[in-house]
């Protein structure tokens, strides 16, 4: 395998799901990738990429924490990814923009991706299997970010609040004896940009939630979630719309 590449099936083995076990050691030579890295902060996905990379399919997030900030007027929006996410972070040269915005990523942590290139796609064209599954995380985040647009309409951003970190807690939680722990440390630019509200707010709302017991904010940044998301009030009752 040449430098710098990884094994597909070894750097991400859910891909490896529904395939023969007797197969994955032979199928995981043939499916190698380019590897490429951030360190954490400011992202500018188009210069990880060079020319032998010619335009990727996409990008799989290996390893690490990314936020993408989209921003329609002054406010913007957030969106949380990690790995075994697909992204594609650079400019579509063949789309119509009519609506001006702005797109910046950032990196929670360090982070590494495989590149899905062309000739990674024709090699892998054999084990539909492994379509399947990155058809499958498509769909998976388009469905979280379904879930974000109806917890922003939750009224008050307390309750907001709640329901974003027990969505995370789906994806990044463990239960342990006094509730479910979620061991992400984001700041609150970032919280406020999931669920549509202002940074001063939210931490104004984290209070509120920390002080009536509903979490607890460890030393290690880390929340530790006690009142289940059951008990917030939902979009509209029964029979009735909401607004």
């Amino acid at each position: 395998m040449p430098e710098g590449f990884v094994q597909l099936l070894e750097a991400d083995p859910e891909l490896a799901r529904g395939i023969d076990p007797n197969r994955i050691q032979e199928i995981s030579r043939g499916l190698y990738a380019r590897v490429v890295e951030t360190r954490r902060g400011p992202w500018c996905p188009a210069e990880a990429l060079t020319a032998e990379d010619g335009e990727p399919i996409g990008l799989l997030v290996l390893d690490g924490l990314l936020v993408r900030e989209a921003s329609v007027g002054e406010y913007p929006t957030a969106e949380l990814l990690g790995p075994g996410d697909l992204l594609r972070a650079w400019e579509d040269r063949g789309a119509e923009v009519l609506l001006p915005r702005r797109v910046r990523w950032d990196a929670l942590t360090d982070a590494r991706f495989a590149v899905i290139d062309h000739p990674l796609a024709v090699r892998a064209a054999q084990w539909p299997e492994i379509f399947a599954l990155l058809v499958e995380r498509a769909a998976r985040r388009a469905e979280r970010l379904v879930v974000m647009q109806a917890i922003g309409h939750l009224h008050r951003v307390d309750e907001r609040l709640l329901a974003l970190l027990w969505c995370l807690a789906e994806r990044w939680g463990r239960m342990v004896p006094d509730g479910v722990l979620v061991t992400l440390n984001l700041p609150h630019r970032t919280l406020a940009g999931m669920i549509g509200a202002r940074r001063p707010t939210v931490t104004t709302a984290l209070g509120q939630l920390i002080s009536r017991g509903d979490i607890v904010r460890r030393r290690d940044g880390s929340w530790l979630l006690r009142r289940r998301p059951a008990d917030t009030q939902p979009l509209a009752e029964p029979g009735r719309s909401a607004v």
